[in-house]
C-alpha cells in the first residue's frame, strides 16, 4: 500500500510545478520512512513467529522420540513470472525464516532437519502413488484403489515422511545448507486402522483345556464345616419346669 502511494506521488511529481513538486517530494520522503519502519517491524515479527514455530515443532518431535524432521523444499514451486512486485511479496513470507529457525532449534536437541521434494506430496496417494481425486473440493483428497483419503495436509505429511525415510541413504549435504533429499522414491504405505471402525479379524490362539488343580484340605475345622454344624443343631428353649415348695 505504501509502495503504491509513493509510486503514484512520484509519477505526479514528474510533471508538477516546482511548489507542488516540493510538497510531493516531502510526502514521498515520509512514505519511504514509514515503509522502512514497517519493513523492519515485519522482519521482527516474522523472526519471532519462526522461532516460536521452531520451538513447538522441536518439542513435539522430542516428545515423540523422533530423530529427523522432514520439511518440503519449495524452491521449485516458488511464484515466478508474476511481476517484480508480486514475486517480492511471495518471497517475503516467513517460511524461509521458520525453516532456518527450525534447523537451529532442532540441532540444539539432537534432531536433524532434512528437506525433501515437495512436488506431488499432496496430490499422490501414499499407498499406490496414483493421482488423488478431490470429490469434496480442494482441501480433501481420496484414492479409490487404496481407499485412503482425508485432508491434503495430512496426506502430504505422510508422503514427506516416506520420502525422508526412503532417501536417508542418499542425502546430499552442501556447505551452508541443510541436508536434502533430491530424488523422491516410492514405497507403499500400510494403512492404519481407524479407531472408530470395527476391529479386523485376527487369528486367535487355540484354547487348551487344562485339568483343575487338586485342592489339599487343610487340617482342622474349616469355615464350611462350621456352617454345616451350626445348621444341623437346632436352637431353641427347653421345657420349663415349675417346682412347688
Amino acid at each position: 500500500m505504501l509502495h503504491r502511494k509513493a509510486a503514484r506521488l512520484t509519477q505526479l511529481a514528474t510533471n508538477a510545478e516546482p511548489e507542488a513538486r516540493t510538497q510531493l517530494e516531502a510526502k514521498i520522503a515520509v512514505l519511504n520512512e514509514h515503509r522502512t519502519a514497517a519493513g523492519a517491524k515485519r522482519v521482527k515479527i516474522n523472526r519471532e513467529l519462526g522461532f516460536h514455530f521452531a520451538r513447538q515443532t522441536a518439542d513435539y518431535a522430542t516428545a515423540a522420540g523422533a530423530t529427523v524432521i522432514a520439511v518440503e523444499d519449495l524452491t521449485t514451486l516458488e511464484t515466478r513470472g508474476h511481476g517484480r512486485v508480486n514475486n517480492n511479496r511471495a518471497a517475503q513470507s516467513a517460511r524461509r525464516k521458520a525453516i532456518t529457525a527450525l534447523a537451529h532449534t532442532a540441532a540444539s536437541v539432537g534432531i536433524t532437519v532434512v528437506s525433501v521434494p515437495a512436488r506431488g506430496s499432496s496430490a499422490q496417494c501414499p499407498g499406490c502413488d496414483a493421482p488423488l481425486a478431490r470429490p469434496d473440493g480442494y482441501h480433501t483428497a481420496w484414492c479409490s484403489g487404496c481407499r485412503v483419503g482425508g485432508n491434503r495436509d495430512h496426506i502430504a505429511g505422510v508422503n514427506l515422511a516416506k520420502r525422508a525415510l526412503l532417501g536417508k541413504g542418499k542425502v546430499t549435504r552442501r556447505r551452508g545448507q541443510m541436508p536434502a533429499v533430491r530424488v523422491a522414491e516410492h514405497a507403499p504405505v500400510r494403512r492404519s486402522r481407524d479407531k472408530t471402525g470395527p476391529t479386523p479379524r485376527r487369528p486367535r490362539h487355540r484354547r487348551v483345556r487344562r485339568s483343575l488343580p487338586t485342592v489339599t484340605p487343610r487340617a482342622g475345622v474349616t469355615p464350611k464345616q462350621i456352617c454345616s454344624c451350626t445348621s444341623s443343631v437346632g436352637v431353641g428353649h427347653g421345657p420349663t419346669r415349675t417346682t412347688s415348695r
